[in-house]
């Protein structure tokens, strides 16, 4: 019984309310016009509060330099001719649409088109005060200059100027929400695959118009503050970065090896190739950005290296009388002349050593025949046990190279010590190059057949020089390729 008695009263008070509510709206909207600025006089200024929730970040077209934006605006003003005290009802709120209250005509000034307003009222509350709360969520698209001087380590700053497009200073004041927290929060729901919001602030100020040039408009600018993600410009960059050593690691391989060169010509192609596939990620500007700057580092050091290699292999390979007719008067002919004069006395003084070193294993080998193994053992534990004999510069080189002889031709081994194996390792510092038996011979083809002494003197100097300028580079680029990349990831 009491139960039912219970919902008898709940269903009582539910039909009062919502009488009530009727009764309200009634009279609060039974002589109200929606296009006359709700003040008591016509001179009062209506101040409006405006703050903006950041819900998403829809797009950023950045050819076109223009960003998408899902927004929450959210406007505060009073309306004189909505309010009510508790003589009239006792319901403090109401949910209102917009179509029939006056509504600020807030808009965005740099708007680059038309809001996709995907709730067509939004949510207004109004209070018995006359107090009125409208959010209207929207997706804004706004131009969004941008400063690529540091791309892709780039911060953009992004700014909304919201004005009132018909009423001036004297009849509506834009402002800031008084709550700090509300002027502009980014919203939980917020996230992007390249960029991160890392501040947002706003500034409120006035401005004249070429239309009314004596009356101020107030101005709520937001700035929002984004920073780039720069990962997949890092993996472009670090593949550019690796083709580049690359190069370095062909500029290893020997002068005059055409191979060299016809390698390191397909490292720019592919570094130009990487380049491309940005170039449709960013507007056409008229000034250099970090990766230009990045890309051009890497472009120019890699065709140097291109260049250098054919240069230096033409210059040691070619032979050319042009060559010849550049380089000749740089260099002192009879130095050269007396130059190779000595070298030719060196070698065959190295010659007539190797020589008579191998005319004297002959005649060792022959004396091993007659030789016993078991007594040049015996003379050389002898001569371990000794420590030192007479005449060791002699006797002893003469002893070791006989075991060495008998060791080849008789099969059996000998225990080897210290002072044998001095001795091969002098035998190895002076190979034995000729032989009665060896003759030395060149291509039929070859360029040197055709050059007269002094221009093989001349050539052979320019060899020299060219070797020696091309190690130089093999150092010399790594190191300032490396200095360069380092400042232009120093703006990271």
């Amino acid at each position: 019984m009491k139960l039912l008695i219970s919902l008898l009263f709940l269903n009582f008070n539910l039909v009062y309310s919502n009488l009530q509510e009727k009764s309200l709206r009634k009279s609060l909207f039974n002589n109200y016009n929606n296009l006359v600025r709700p003040v008591n006089n016509y001179n009062d200024i209506l101040d409006v509060s405006m703050g903006l929730g950041v819900q998403n970040l829809e797009a950023f077209n950045q050819k076109e330099e223009t960003i998408d934006i899902n927004l929450w605006v959210r406007l505060n003003w009073n309306d004189a001719y909505l309010n009510w005290n508790s003589s009239q009802s006792n319901l403090t709120f109401l949910s209102v649409d917009k179509s029939y209250t006056w509504v600020p005509d807030i808009e965005l000034l740099n708007a680059a088109s038309l809001p996709d307003v995907y709730t067509l009222n939004g949510g207004m509350n109004l209070y018995n005060n006359g107090d009125i709360m409208w959010s209207n969520p929207a997706i804004f698209k706004f131009s969004c200059g941008l400063e690529l001087k540091y791309f892709p380590f780039d911060t953009q700053h992004c700014t909304m100027k919201f004005s009132s497009w018909n009423y001036n200073n004297k009849l509506l004041s834009l402002k800031p929400n008084d709550d700090i927290s509300k002027q502009i929060d980014i919203l939980d729901t917020f996230s992007h695959s390249e960029w991160e919001i890392i501040d947002v602030n706003v500034s409120s100020y006035n401005e004249f118009r070429l239309c009314c040039p004596d009356e101020p408009f107030s101005i709520n600018e937001y700035t929002i503050t984004l920073k780039r993600f720069p990962h997949y410009y890092n993996i472009s960059m670090g593949m550019t970065i690796s083709l580049v050593i690359v190069n370095f690691i062909i500029m290893l391989i020997k002068p005059d090896n055409i191979s060299r060169t016809s390698t390191a010509v397909f490292i720019p192609l592919t570094i130009l190739a990487l380049q491309l596939t940005l170039a449709d990620k960013i507007p056409v500007v008229g000034y250099y950005t970090l990766m230009d700057y990045f890309f051009l580092c890497c472009f120019i050091t890699s065709m140097i290296c291109s260049i250098e290699s054919g240069l230096v292999f033409a210059l040691i390979t070619s032979k050319s009388k042009y060559i010849y007719l550049l380089f000749k008067n740089r260099f002192e002919l009879e130095t050269l002349i007396k130059r190779d004069n000595e070298n030719k006395k060196i070698i065959k003084n190295k010659l007539k050593k190797h020589n008579n070193i191998t005319n004297q294993i002959k005649d060792l080998e022959k004396l091993s025949e007659e030789t016993n193994v078991d007594d040049i053992v015996t003379l050389n534990t002898n001569y371990d046990k000794a420590g030192k004999a007479d005449n060791v510069d002699n006797e002893d080189n003469e002893a070791n190279i006989i075991i060495e002889a008998l060791e080849k031709h008789s099969g059996k081994t000998v225990r080897t010590n210290s002072y044998k194996a001095s001795l091969k390792n002098k035998i190895i510092d002076n190979p034995i190059k000729c032989e009665d038996n060896v003759i030395k011979t060149i291509n039929y083809n070859d360029v040197s057949l055709n050059l007269t002494y002094k221009e093989i003197l001349i050539f052979n100097e320019i060899e020299k020089y060219v070797k020696y300028f091309d190690n130089v580079c093999r150092i010399l680029f790594p190191i300032v390729f490396f200095i360069i990349i380092g400042v232009i990831y120093r703006h990271r």
